[in-house]
């Protein structure tokens, strides 16, 4: 008995099996984060408190970064922000904070985790 139409089935669904998983992909940025931004943000447990938080935003395709400040009664310091933007979400990260915030147009609000979740809301400065 020959071998070969089991060799080529196998083949076949080796094949197909690789196709079958593809690569995820992210929606397209559907807004422009460019710009200068500034906000509050405060922790998920208030009683812990909230400061400011500004940046400075680029944004080139997806990819968002930018210089940032942020203060409160945990934090008074420089950071950068790295990111990318997909559909209205942005994400964002930097050296001690991480997180996804939605944006309507002048205005983007989520949550950052860096010591704990706080709650982040920023307004586009014009």
């Amino acid at each position: 008995m020959s071998h070969g139409p089991k060799v080529l089935v196998a083949a076949l669904l080796v094949l197909t099996a690789g196709c079958a998983g593809g690569t995820a992909t992210t929606a397209a940025p559907g807004v422009d984060v460019s710009g200068k931004w500034s906000g509050t943000w405060l922790f998920e447990n208030p009683s812990m408190g909230g400061g400011q938080i500004s940046a400075d935003l680029t944004q080139t395709g997806a990819r968002v970064s930018g210089p940032a400040r942020v203060s409160g009664p945990t934090v008074n310091r420089p950071t950068r922000f790295e990111g990318t933007v997909s559909g209205n979400t942005v994400t964002l990260r930097s050296a001690f904070l991480s997180g996804s915030l939605t944006v309507n147009g002048d205005q983007m609000a989520g949550t950052i985790d860096g010591i704990m979740p706080a709650n982040v809301t920023l307004r586009r400065q014009r």
